[in-house]
């Protein structure tokens, strides 16, 4: 009786093994290390975690996934590149994916635009296109870039012709303050005397952004007008 007891225990302990491993497998590899890090902003911590899963065979497409926006977040665009490939591959949802990567690429334009790294802008203006052409992000960012080339060129008209396509852009994306920023460098680019009407969408940028990437650079435009301005006002007696 008691060896019938004890097979039955062991069969019942060998069921019930079955059913976690298969349950672990149908959860899948434990992801939720990886997202911890990534809520606090470590990225490369994340990313670290992502890949040994991957080395480790066990990695499904969304393992993949969050190997790309780690990848991408930390700077390294090569291996997230890869990642998003192999997520395409895993089965990932590719029109997701895409929206992803449209935000991701967003996200770096805005940042390069605000640190006056055009040329960096230019490539995530292009993957943007790629990912999402004709979207609210592609043509806020063909319009900046549309408009900073008028800027460069330094003209009279180009510089009110700048200035209208960052107006447009603003219709794009309401909670950027970058358009008003460079607004306010291209009119005073184009009026030095104009003060007020520059000094008016400086103001207006950091109210909409006040963290902005371009803030410093605002804030420090802002002083340098201020003194000009006073300085003419007391030389004409106002």
């Amino acid at each position: 009786m008691a060896i019938i007891q004890l097979k039955q225990i062991l069969l019942v302990t060998l069921v019930v093994s079955m059913i976690l491993s298969g349950c672990a497998g149908l959860l899948g590899p434990d992801v939720k290390p990886g997202l911890s890090l990534s809520s606090s902003g470590d990225f490369k911590g994340a990313l670290a975690h992502y890949e040994t899963i991957i080395k480790s065979g066990k990695a499904n497409a969304k393992v993949y996934r969050l190997a790309y926006e780690s990848a991408f977040r930390s700077g390294r665009r090569t291996t997230a590149e890869k990642y998003f490939n192999e997520a395409i591959r895993a089965g990932f949802a590719a029109d997701s994916l895409a929206a992803l990567a449209t935000e991701l690429w967003y996200e770096r334009a805005l940042m390069t635009m605000g640190q006056n790294n055009w040329v960096e802008t230019g490539k995530a203006a292009e993957m943007i296109n790629h990912f999402a052409p004709d979207s609210k992000p592609d043509k806020f960012c063909t319009l900046i870039l549309e408009g900073k080339k008028k800027y460069d060129r330094g003209a009279h008209k180009g510089l009110w012709d700048a200035i209208v396509d960052y107006s447009e852009a603003a219709n794009y994306n309401p909670s950027s303050g970058l358009p008003y920023f460079l607004m306010g460098q291209a009119r005073y680019k184009n009026d030095r005397a104009d003060y007020d009407a520059a000094l008016e969408e400086y103001y207006a940028a950091l109210k909409i952004e006040p963290d902005g990437y371009f803030a410093s650079q605002a804030r420090e435009d802002i002083k340098k007008i201020e003194a000009v301005k006073k300085k003419m006002n007391a030389f004409w007696g106002k």
